[in-house]
Formats: structure tokens, C-alpha cells, sequence
């Protein structure tokens, strides 16, 4: 069942995807990179305070479902904590741009970047209670009911977004197409809520989920940072349209860590069930399934987007040739998140927080050490002359944190439960590197990229790499006949829709 579930999550954010990608291509086409990177600073900004609608609860709501505590309880004292937290981001979001503005004397490089931080500010506003629904959903394993929604949102987003380049409205018109999407994520997951109890805070749970959740408290604000830091440093020492270069590659190298986040979404809460029931066994094994399968599927997903760096960018990204360098090197961020997924669920699920909060406070220290070296040409306050990459240079320090970060879960398993990671995933990255060959010599040496100029070219160019892939892989017994039927089952349209209703029906 975990594999189909995370073929729903997958096939739903491949969809999602899609969606992004044809509303990408008509901000591309019809808005440009001024407009869209303001749109971009304007989430990274309110991101860097999205720490305080989070703060940890959401896992805690998770371990506590999956260990089988009183589902009212728990989703009253969460909703309790998630209104709480949400009125507290929006005061911090809004006292810092008044001290920014009065007290500092600061401004910002157009008023539109400023009325874009209140627009995208009401969007996560309705973000934050509709994590409420989303993550209740996500501990109790239902997932139709999580991605569902999802779709719908992205769905509703893409619409208003081309209708806004359509009609050549600017960044704020843009900003208000989030809103319109949260709207319908709030009210579809109200929807699909109904039948679930909601009973009166507890104390006793709230100091659970809160003993919990502290250590983790770090790890968000860490990851937050972390995800949103390099956006503004951009837009600081270089651009808006830099900015919007570096975040539509980004985009595109993100779609692949839509799978990683398939099996993230299903492995903490299954990791707390056994770990609850004292399954270790179950555990180790998992985490070697989960890895290998991540690996065999990311592997070729990555190489692929960086041989074909040039042509993508040209064919979905409307020429946005400074995209390219970007979707050369921010893919690896991809594979080394989905190799080490594995290990942070566990992590996790057997009660080591710890761990995590270690290892991202690791990675927000070299990534914000990394891009204040790499990005700006100098730090003039300071005196100093530095790399000057640029966008270049934040997809280099995103890459090398996350490296880190793999290093560092790795030899925590490995002194924890001596487990030393899936030797086979040397087989996927030899097969990718086999492809990855093939590519560049039929492309680059003998001259076929030229060819590749709509999108249906790319796609075959990609469905050919990925069948010298798997046929690299059946050669060397690494994909077998089980895993044939394995991914066959899972993919199994009949059995699929059978889940969605049985699950939405509340079976």
C-alpha cells in the first residue's frame, strides 16, 4: 500500500508539475524576470518567517496520530497551536517591515516589492490554517484526502496565472493568483475534513507535542533559512531578475525532489508505527527499500536534466539562457535530499530529533557562510571582495550544504544501527553515468541537440536516456522481474481509483 500511495502522491505532483511548468512558460512568454523575481523575493521574504506558523508542531501532530493517541484530542490542540502560530507570523511579518521602514529608514528597490510582501503575506496567512487539514491528513495516512486539494490549488493557481500574462497585468496581479489558489486549498480541505473530531485542547498533549517539537524548532528555522536565504541575497547584491533566473531553475530542479517527498510524506508516520510497536527489524529494512528505490529513480532523473541543461532551458524556459548554469549544478540538491530522506524519517519516527536539528543547523551555517562568499562581487560595509557567481554561486552553496547534510545522517546510522547505507545505489549512479554518455556524445559529437527544439523533442530524448538507464541496470541485475511487477502493481490505474474512493468514502 505504501507504494501506491506514493504513486498518488507522485502522480499528483507530476501534475502539479506540469500545471507549474505551463504557468512558468507563460510568465516566461509574457511577464519576463523583472516581474517574476519580485513576485520570487517577495516568498523568499515572508518565507524567512514561515518558522513561526510551524514551529515543530507539525511532526509533533504526526507522531502523535500514528501512535494511536485520541484523534480529537490531538486535532483540537493542534488547531489551537496552528491559529496561535498564524496570528504570530503575521504580527512578526508586519512589525518587521514597520521597523524596516520607520525606524531603520530602509525601503525597498520598487513600492511593488513592498505590496507584493502583503499580498504573498495573505496567501500564507490561509496557507498556515490549511496545514491544519494537510498534515492531519498526512498522519493519518489518507492520502487521496492530502493531494486532492493540492491539485485543486495548483490547478485554480495556473489558471489565474494565465489569464494574469494573458492580459498583461505586472507583479501584483501575479501575487494575487496564490492567493486565489490558497482559497481553494482551504475550502476543498474543509470539505474533505468533515466526519473528523475536533475536541478541547489538552494541556497534557500540548506539553507533549511541545516536548517533542522543540528540538525541532531549530530544524525549521534552520530550513527555512536555508530555503528561502539565497532568493534574498540575490535580489540584495544583484537583481530582480536575477532573482528570477535562479528561481525558475530552481523551480525545474525541484520537480524532481517531488519524489523524494512521496516517500518522506508516507515513511514518518509508517517509521513512528513500528517504532511504537518496537519493530527495529521492519525498520533497518525499510530504510534500505525506500533508499534503493529513491536512488533508482532520481539518479537518472538528475544526469538527465544536466546533460539537457541547454535544451530545456531554451525549449521551457523561453531562452532564458542564464537559467542554464543553474539547471547544471542545483539538480545534485535533488539527489543527495532523496538519498539521505530515508535516514531523517527515521530519525524521526524512532524518536531522535535531535539528529535532524543537528544536521540542518550544520547546513544553514555552510549554506549562509557559502552564499555570502559566492554571491556578491563585494560586501562594501565590510570592505571585502568576494566570488561574485551570483545566482551560480547560491545553487553551488545549496549543493555542497546538502552534501554535508548526507555525510552527516549517513555516520549517525551508521553509529546508531550500523547500518551503512544500500551498496547498490554505486550500480544506479554507474547506469546514470552510462547514460549520461551516450547523451552527450549523440547530442554534443555528433550535433543532434540542434534538433531538439519542442517540447515533444526533449520528451523523447528523455524517454531514450531513461531506456538505456533501465536497460544498463537489467544488464548489471539490478532491475528484475519483481521490480517490474513491483512498479506494474503500484502503477495499476484499476487499483488506484478502487483506493481513492475507498479512502474519500472514509473506508
Amino acid at each position: 500500500m505504501i507504494a501506491r500511495k506514493s504513486v498518488l502522491i507522485i502522480g499528483t505532483e507530476l501534475l502539479n508539475g506540469a500545471l507549474g511548468y505551463v504557468s512558468l512558460f507563460f510568465i516566461t512568454r509574457y511577464i519576463g524576470p523583472s516581474d517574476y523575481g519580485i513576485v520570487a523575493f517577495a516568498i523568499g521574504f515572508v518565507s524567512l518567517f514561515l518558522v513561526l506558523e510551524n514551529m515543530g508542531y507539525h511532526f509533533s501532530h504526526i507522531k502523535k496520530i500514528s501512535e494511536g493517541k485520541d484523534l480529537g484530542i490531538c486535532n483540537g490542540t493542534f488547531l489551537f497551536s496552528k491559529i496561535g502560530l498564524t496570528i504570530l507570523l503575521a504580527v512578526v511579518v508586519l512589525t518587521s517591515l514597520l521597523i524596516w521602514k520607520s525606524v531603520l529608514g530602509r525601503g525597498f528597490e520598487t513600492p511593488e516589492h513592498e505590496i507584493a510582501i502583503y499580498i504573498i503575506l495573505g496567501y500564507y496567512v490561509i496557507r498556515s490554517i490549511s496545514y491544519f487539514f494537510e498534515v492531519t491528513f498526512r498522519a493519518k495516512r489518507e492520502i487521496a484526502k492530502k493531494q486532492i486539494p493540492l491539485f485543486l490549488e495548483t490547478l485554480v493557481h495556473a489558471g489565474a496565472t494565465i489569464y494574469v500574462a494573458m492580459a498583461g497585468y505586472g507583479a501584483l496581479a501575479l501575487a494575487f493568483t496564490y492567493v486565489v489558489g490558497g482559497i481553494a486549498l482551504f475550502l476543498s480541505e474543509l470539505y474533505l475534513f468533515r466526519g473528523n473530531p475536533i475536541k478541547r485542547p489538552s494541556k497534557q498533549y500540548f506539553m507533549d507535542y511541545t516536548y517533542f517539537a522543540l528540538p525541532l524548532i531549530l530544524v525549521v528555522i534552520s530550513a527555512t533559512i536555508m530555503n528561502n536565504i539565497d532568493k534574498v541575497f540575490i535580489q540584495l547584491f544583484w537583481s530582480s531578475s536575477d532573482v528570477g533566473y535562479y528561481f525558475a531553475g530552481f523551480k525545474l530542479s525541484h520537480f524532481i525532489n517531488l519524489f523524494t517527498v512521496a516517500l518522506i510524506t508516507l515513511l514518518f508516520p509508517t517509521y513512528s508505527a513500528l517504532h511504537s510497536n518496537k519493530n527495529l527489524k521492519k525498520i533497518i529494512h525499510l530504510t534500505y527499500q525506500s533508499e534503493r528505490y529513491i536512488s533508482m529513480i532520481v539518479f537518472p532523473m538528475v544526469f538527465g536534466m544536466v546533460i539537457l541543461a541547454e535544451p530545456a532551458t531554451f525549449i521551457l524556459l523561453s531562452g532564458w539562457t542564464p537559467s542554464i548554469p543553474i539547471l547544471q549544478i542545483l539538480p545534485f540538491y535533488a539527489l543527495l535530499a532523496g538519498l539521505e530522506a530515508p535516514y531523517q524519517s527515521q530519525f524521526l519516527g524512532t524518536n531522535r530529533p535531535k539528529l535532524t536539528r543537528n544536521r540542518v543547523l550544520i547546513m544553514v551555517v555552510v549554506n549562509i557562510f557559502l552564499n555570502l562568499v559566492l554571491i556578491p562581487k563585494d560586501i562594501q560595509s565590510l570592505g571585502l571582495t568576494m566570488m561574485g557567481l551570483g545566482a551560480k554561486g547560491a545553487a553551488i552553496a545549496t549543493v555542497i550544504s546538502f552534501g554535508i547534510g548526507l555525510y552527516y545522517s549517513r555516520s549517525c546510522a551508521w553509529k546508531i544501527t550500523g547500518v551503512k547505507g544500500n551498496w547498490r545505489v554505486l550500480l544506479h549512479a554507474l547506469a546514470a553515468s552510462i547514460m549520461v554518455l551516450f547523451l552527450y556524445i549523440l547530442l554534443y559529437h555528433f550535433g543532434y541537440v540542434s534538433y531538439i527544439s519542442r517540447w515533444y523533442h526533449l520528451l523523447g530524448v528523455s524517454f531514450l536516456g531513461l531506456g538505456i538507464y533501465i536497460f544498463i541496470l537489467y544488464l548489471l541485475k539490478e532491475f528484475t522481474r519483481d521490480d517490474f511487477k513491483f512498479y506494474l502493481d503500484a502503477l495499476n490505474i484499476k487499483k488506484m481509483f478502487i483506493y481513492i474512493l475507498n479512502e474519500l468514502k472514509g473506508k
